[in-house]
């Protein structure tokens, strides 16, 4: 049984949890990997916090310090339905719950301030693949004109120049295999923040990360 640790002499924030994940990330992600803040799923239902596409879809939820876990409880499902493997990163004070509320496969990281006051993350638990990737919920990433591209490529003759986002997203996941449709996104994904980067460049966050 995972058990939190004595009260902590400094509280950790959203901001210092994110930099020190997206730092990790980013030591040892591969150069085909894509990492993407805020990653809005089941459009627009759910947004995760952080998400690498790779050959597999990872997801990361951060809970701070000074966050709650009410909204984690009915997320947490629209994730399943899109990512391969999840991990909470969290701090001590959630470490007990977290273990409780989410699946076993999860993962679970905790966040701990160093003795230079940086962050430093310990896994506390690795996770697993799951296999609930949902069709549907995959094709619900590409927008409306690329899921209709995507279709036009698999189906051809049975896809309708008018059809709307959501007849296009059934039509893909009735019709194309689960894999193609990640292959599909990952590269539409990758396009996306060609663009973003162009337009501003990505930063880390530049906030405060401990509070007494």
């Amino acid at each position: 049984m995972i058990k939190p640790m004595a009260t902590p002499l400094y509280r950790i924030t959203e901001a210092a949890l994110r930099r020190a994940l997206l730092e990790q990330l980013r030591a040892n992600a591969q150069a085909s990997d894509l990492i993407i803040e805020e990653l809005g799923v089941e459009q627009g239902a759910a947004r995760i916090d952080v998400a690498v596409a790779a050959q597999r879809f990872a997801g990361y939820e951060i809970k701070s310090d000074f966050d709650t876990l009410d909204r984690l409880a009915r997320q947490m499902h629209a994730y399943h339905r899109v990512f391969d493997t999840l991990t909470i990163v969290t701090t001590d004070a959630y470490v007990a719950q977290v273990a409780v509320l989410l699946p076993a496969w999860w993962g679970i990281v905790v966040g701990r301030v160093a003795a230079d006051h940086g962050v430093v993350l310990e896994t506390i638990r690795g996770p697993s693949s799951h296999p609930y990737q949902d069709a549907r919920s995959l094709a619900s990433l590409m927008w409306r004109d690329d899921a209709y591209a995507f279709a036009l490529e698999h189906l051809d003759s049975g896809v309708k120049s008018r059809a709307t986002r959501d007849a296009l997203y059934d039509l893909i996941a009735e019709s194309v295999p689960v894999e193609a449709i990640k292959a599909r996104v990952r590269t539409l994904l990758h396009q996306r923040l060609e663009i973003r980067q162009q337009a501003k460049p990505q930063k880390l966050p530049d906030a405060s990360c401990l509070t007494v």
